[in-house]
């Protein structure tokens, strides 16, 4: 099977993919990823072939240093505000962005979507099925990822339809403008996204001990358990492994969104939080300045590997990263900015995992304090991630999903 899958993003958003991708290659499959060409090392190093889409600036890697998003999810976590933030795109760059992945999945018997790129299986004429890290099926049973649990089952219904709504909306446009310019006719009418799950599968990438799949999701839609890329050749460099010898830290990683913090203060809040629990500090990523004695910073790490020797780990509520902690059985503390963070920091919380999240609208010294040391305090925390991460441990996330992927293809084929 030749395969090509197609995300736009950040690291969160493409890393998943090439797990999936190495794992298919190992079957004997030749597999492409089409992304921006920032995340070209990353592709090609993990023996994938890369195929270069150039996404308008408000999906690239980099998107959150954009002053407008910045602004946008400083004011809180609203998905709407933060993408009525983004400069639309011009003409030519939707253009561009179509055309290439018209391109990268030319030669591809079965196409792979995700969130933002759906729309691109509903322009293109392959066989294809898609992959979200957030629950996006519409349910009765818990509202959008972006509502609050307000008043039942009709309210959560509506709340999934009035997303669906919008996140077609906001990608529609753009592939009408690309049809337009290339003589084909225009997608019309209400959101297709429910027919993700009903029509042809969606995978997600977390674990049903972690969101269960509800009963009203369609037959096509697999929670398969968690997509980890380990990197097993990954070691700590000489300093960092002395770092670590001196005791577990508190770990800060935020990922792609440390754009949207005030760097500093945020590792100095870290700081004062590890220090009232008797911590030393390690900081991945983030902005590079002097430290004291008592925290060490560095940038690639493989989690896998790093989250088993930390006391606890302070994130930005990601869905992998807050998995990665659940696998290694260590507590963790979300300070959640936008899109799918609020989401994963309350199941975080609601699990029994986690302290109390610290929106970044509300991210102060004594708020994240007392949520480290609920997290590292309480023994029922570590308890409950060590159990869920026993159960994760069960869950064979990624062969599923090439299991699925397989039987998609074989199924697409014998209708072909």
């Amino acid at each position: 099977m030749r395969l090509t899958m197609l995300t736009f993003g950040t690291r969160g958003d493409v890393q998943p993919l090439v797990a999936l991708g190495v794992t298919l290659r190992a079957r004997g499959h030749d597999v492409a990823i089409g992304t921006a060409p920032s995340f070209a090392g990353l592709v090609a190093g993990a023996g994938l072939d890369f195929r270069p889409v150039e996404p308008p600036s408000g999906m690239r890697e980099d998107l959150f240093t954009q002053p407008g998003m910045n602004a946008a999810i400083r004011k809180g976590p609203s998905f709407v505000r933060t993408v009525r933030s983004v400069t639309p795109p011009t003409d030519d760059e939707i253009v561009t962005m179509f055309t290439g992945m018209a391109q990268a999945t030319a030669d591809a018997d079965l196409v792979v979507t995700a969130p933002v790129t759906h729309i691109a299986g509903f322009v293109g004429d392959k066989p294809w099925c898609s992959v979200s890290w957030i629950p996006a099926n519409r349910t009765r049973e818990f509202p959008a990822y972006q509502a609050k649990p307000r008043f039942g089952g009709a309210y959560n219904g509506l709340t999934h339809w009035f997303f669906d709504t919008f996140q077609w909306t906001s990608q529609a446009w753009m592939a009408n403008k690309y049809l337009k310019a290339t003589g084909r006719p225009a997608l019309r009418g209400r959101s297709r996204l429910a027919e993700l799950g009903r029509d042809r599968p969606v995978l997600y990438p977390f674990s049903r001990a972690v969101v269960p799949k509800p009963a009203d999701w369609p037959d096509l839609a697999h929670i398969t358990g968690y997509w980890f890329y380990d990197r097993p050749e990954w070691t700590p460099d000489p300093e960092l492994a002395a770092f670590l010898d001196r005791g577990a830290p508190l770990l800060l990683t935020l990922g792609s969104t440390w754009p949207v913090h005030d760097g500093d203060r945020t590792v100095d809040l870290a700081l004062g939080a590890a220090r009232a629990a008797g911590l030393p500090l390690l900081v991945v990523g983030g902005p590079e300045r002097g430290l004291p004695s008592d925290a060490f910073r560095t940038t690639e790490v493989d989690y896998g590997a790093l989250m088993p020797l930390c006391a606890a780990v302070v994130h930005h509520g990601g869905c992998g990263t807050a998995g990665a902690a659940l696998r290694a059985g260590i507590p963790q503390v979300a300070i959640p900015a936008v899109f799918d963070n609020p989401f994963w920091a309350a199941r975080m919380h609601a699990l029994g995992v986690s302290g109390p999240p610290v929106p970044l609208t509300a991210l102060t010294e004594e708020s994240l304090t007392a949520s480290v040391a609920i997290a590292l305090g309480d023994h029922r925390l570590r308890d409950r991630a060590v159990e869920l991460g026993v159960l994760m441990a069960e869950e064979t996330g990624l062969a599923t999903a090439a299991d699925l992927v397989e039987r998609w293809h074989a199924r697409t084929e014998a209708v072909a």
